[in-house]
């Protein structure tokens, strides 16, 4: 058996759930995935993404995630897709043959037929490994079912994607879009709330302990409340287990990573009023 590199153990689907993350289909999965807990991936495909914390994919198995970074408390709906793999449009083929390696895509490169096509060990980087530009999606944004997310796009905190919308633009904090292509029709809160919501950034302190003050059914009196607990010191930073997960035939390798995918600098505890 070969040895793992410091740091990293294997796991398999079932010891995942103590790590934090629910993986409904295990083959789900491809190349690396950070994730701090908790989790829950109920996704067709998560590839090279990293997930903050409270993020969950309730999409029944259809939702396909490539190259994303997700932040806390993000909300994934069914059938949609994010970030997914772009072609050139102005080259003599917009086929993967040309612009891709064996590496890449290595299910295709299987067939003999295919193969043939391959580029050659000498012939560079690929197009598609030059192609640097990460999706975004913020902390507490929703996207609806069905919805398509351009490459490159970031979607801010907050943000709402209606159903089987079309985002090829950068989206507002706390900004409603629907449509294709999609459109701003409103905020979900005025200027003053969002500018507070921003400022306060809730998604980065432990709620746990706040829960049976607030009602989070109102947005004014949970907003000043946690602003004044922010103030007096009283919110204690979130700071979750992260890990770095690689998958690999049969499992996953997996290990700890030092500080959290999102973090702020800890206050000293004081009581909230």
């Amino acid at each position: 058996m070969t040895a793992l590199p410091a740091g990293l153990r294997s796991v398999n689907a079932q010891s995942l759930h103590d790590h934090g993350l629910i993986v409904r289909d295990p083959s789900a999965l491809a190349g690396t995935l950070r994730f701090e807990r908790p989790g829950w991936v109920f996704a067709h495909r998560l590839k090279n993404c990293s997930i903050g914390a409270f993020t969950f994919f309730n999409a029944a198995g259809k939702t396909s995630v490539y190259r994303t970074r997700l932040g806390r408390y993000s909300q994934i709906g069914e059938s949609s897709i994010i970030g997914p793999p772009e072609h050139p449009m102005d080259w003599f083929s917009s086929h993967p043959f040309a612009f891709t390696r064996p590496d890449e895509v290595p299910v295709m490169y299987e067939l003999d037929d295919f193969a043939r096509l391959a580029p050659t060990a000498d012939a560079g980087e690929s197009w598609a490994s030059q192609q640097v530009n990460d999706t975004v999606v913020g902390h507490e944004a929703y996207i609806g079912a069905g919805a398509f997310i351009k490459r490159g796009v970031t979607i801010g905190d907050g943000a709402v994607v209606g159903a089987g919308s079309i985002v090829t633009r950068d989206v507002p904090p706390f900004a409603i879009v629907v449509g294709s292509p999609a459109k701003v029709v409103r905020q979900r809160f005025s200027d003053a709330i969002v500018e507070r919501l921003l400022a306060l950034q809730w998604w980065n302190y432990d709620l746990a302990p706040w829960r049976d003050q607030v009602d989070f059914s109102e947005v004014e009196p949970t907003l000043e409340f946690l602003e004044d607990c922010l103030a007096s010191g009283a919110l204690e930073p979130l700071v979750p287990d992260t890990f770095e997960l690689r998958a690999r035939a049969g499992g996953y390798d997996i290990r700890r990573l030092e500080r959290p995918l999102y973090h702020t600098r800890r206050m000293p505890h004081t009581r909230c009023a």
